[in-house]
């Protein structure tokens, strides 16, 4: 049977990142992009291209019609947006998307989520049964909840089976400005970053090509029809590791330290602002906090159990194919 895969976010890294692969496996790709986004690489991959936006509901079900496969990559990260900016684009666009799906008659429906969802009080390790966000109003992770609701609702109707992947912090080839670790590296150059206590907790960090072999599987395995998988690299550094790479790699001064017992009450009072609507963006929410500064795991044994998935590229590996990109991004002089 031929393989026709939806892909939304194609232009940006995941969904750049995914196309390339489905192509490169043989499957026809058909990407949802925006009249202003550069399609170029898209393009020379023979890509069809389909002007639309998830937030736009006119179109989408024409447009996913000859797919067998829809694989939702798009979505806001950073923290420059605004509050109701994440609401619209990744809950509301996700309802759009899954409306149309309904209609167009796709069999699977691979949703990328994130472990921001996740309630890390009191915890080590989550595994994808853990409890959902509520100690933070985090419009990130509320967003992707919302969102992963409404993709699991859709499953349970019987129209077509949903399957649900939870990334950690992604980095590779092919990321660019706002992405993790273009946005790191600024940030560290610009003198805005500090190592909560010390830094010396685990980063979760996943390879931009073993989260793009996790999506396909999702899309190509039966047993993961209406399951959640984390995906996360087995081996991670520790924030200060990391940044001292990238202190001698481009020539950065180690950024300085901060308690987390003096960042969390600045979290908390910029959520409270922001639940009294006195701040449209949230600078750093109580999640963020948590999920920089504790040592908390993102186990993948689930998907290596039923979808024989493995994690191929450890930390220093990825971060040596990393660097050209960093490096290409501009000069990261501190000043």
């Amino acid at each position: 049977m031929e393989k026709r895969a939806f892909v939304t976010g194609a232009t940006g890294f995941v969904g750049g990142a995914l196309a390339e692969r489905l192509v490169a496996d043989g499957w026809q790709v058909i990407a949802l992009v925006r009249a202003q986004s550069d399609t170029s690489k898209l393009q020379s991959l023979g890509v069809t291209l389909v002007t639309g936006d998830v937030c736009q509901s006119e179109g989408l079900a024409e447009a996913i019609n000859a797919a067998t496969v829809v694989f939702h990559c798009a979505a806001l990260t950073g923290v420059g947006h605004s509050i109701a900016d994440f609401q619209r684009v990744i809950a509301g666009g996700t309802d759009n998307l899954l409306r149309a799906a309904k209609i167009s008659g796709v069999t699977r429906f691979v949703f990328v989520s994130s472990v921001a969802v996740y309630e890390l009080n009191n915890t080590s390790m989550c595994e994808e049964h853990h409890s959902y966000l509520s100690s933070s109003i985090d419009p990130y992770g509320r967003a992707k909840i919302q969102a992963e609701s409404a993709c699991l609702a859709a499953h349970r109707s019987g129209k077509f089976e949903v399957s649900i992947v939870r990334p950690v912090f992604i980095y590779g080839p092919g990321d660019r400005r706002g992405g993790f670790l273009p946005e790191l590296v600024g940030m560290i150059a610009k003198g805005k970053f500090r190592l909560i206590n010390g830094g010396n907790n685990r980063i979760p960090m996943v390879y931009i090509s073993d989260l793009t072999d996790m999506l396909v599987r999702c899309a190509e395995r039966p047993e993961a029809a209406g399951q959640t998988y984390n995906a996360c690299s087995r081996q991670s550094p520790t924030w200060r590791e990391l940044a001292r790479v990238l202190r001698d790699e481009l020539g950065l001064n180690m950024p300085g330290a901060v308690n987390a017992r003096l960042v969390m009450p600045v979290a908390g009072m910029l959520e409270f602002l922001a639940k009294l609507k006195l701040l449209r963006t949230l600078p750093v929410s109580i999640a963020a906090v948590k999920l920089l500064s504790r040592d908390v795991a993102f186990p993948t044994d689930k998907a290596e159990r039923e979808l024989g998935f493995v994690s191929r590229v450890g930390f220093a590996e990825g971060v040596a194919h990393t660097l050209p990109l960093l490096r290409a991004c501009g000069s990261f002089t501190n000043r």
